[in-house]
């Protein structure tokens, strides 16, 4: 009886110990524009915030046939009014790489925090703008207003342009859908541009 009650001792701490863990999350610096007088990270609104998180290896696989998934990870982002309240926005993660050493595993990911919906199709109506008078009068004539309509819906689609302001993005580190952990990094997103300028990329910003 007595072992039993110290392997369930064992058991909990074990588990506790995993869903505490607290990983290592660090803006990486080709993301990093200039820092503020507190020392605040200031990243671009044209494209997205380039995070990596760090966390103590995993055990291996003990078991034939059983394999361990890479690690994904998960954002929540806060906005942080000039007040200090903070206010749940959107945040959209796009998983790039990681890997693992000795005696820790990582994963790269960008945090994109996307415009608010009426600038969102503000950008997108202004782009769609300049390529039609860019056109040929013929070549306008052979759009519809439902092409029109579906070109605007894709383009919404490839607007990478960041909403202004200051960020705590908590980062969550998965392994599957267990999370591993998590940490706080906060960012100042400032203007250096529109989509509507500066269009398509010849490589994707995130």
């Amino acid at each position: 009886m007595r072992y039993i009650i110290l392997a369930q001792i064992l058991l909990s701490t074990s588990v506790a110990f995993a869903s505490d863990m607290r990983p290592s999350c660090e803006l990486v610096e080709d993301s990093i524009l200039s820092r503020s007088s507190s020392g605040l990270a200031q990243v671009s609104n044209l494209g997205a915030a380039h995070i990596e998180c760090r966390i103590p290896a995993r055990p291996f696989p003990s078991k034939p046939g059983e394999s361990r998934n890479g690690l994904t990870a998960t954002t929540n982002a806060y906005e942080i009014s000039t007040k200090g309240n903070k206010t749940l926005v959107p945040s959209e993660v796009h998983v790039v790489g990681g890997g693992s050493g000795s005696d820790e595993e990582w994963v790269d990911f960008y945090v994109h925090i996307p415009l608010v919906s009426e600038e969102l199709d503000a950008e997108a109506r202004r782009y769609l703008a300049k390529m039609l008078a860019s056109m040929t009068p013929e070549q306008k004539g052979q759009l519809t207003k439902d092409a029109q309509k579906k070109g605007l819906e894709n383009l919404r689609q490839l607007v990478y342009q960041q909403r202004l302001g200051h960020f705590q993005v908590s980062c969550e580190v998965l392994d599957g859908s267990r999370v591993m952990g998590t940490d706080i990094i906060e960012i100042e997103v400032l203007f250096k541009g529109r989509f509507s300028d500066i269009g398509l990329p010849a490589s994707a910003p995130f």
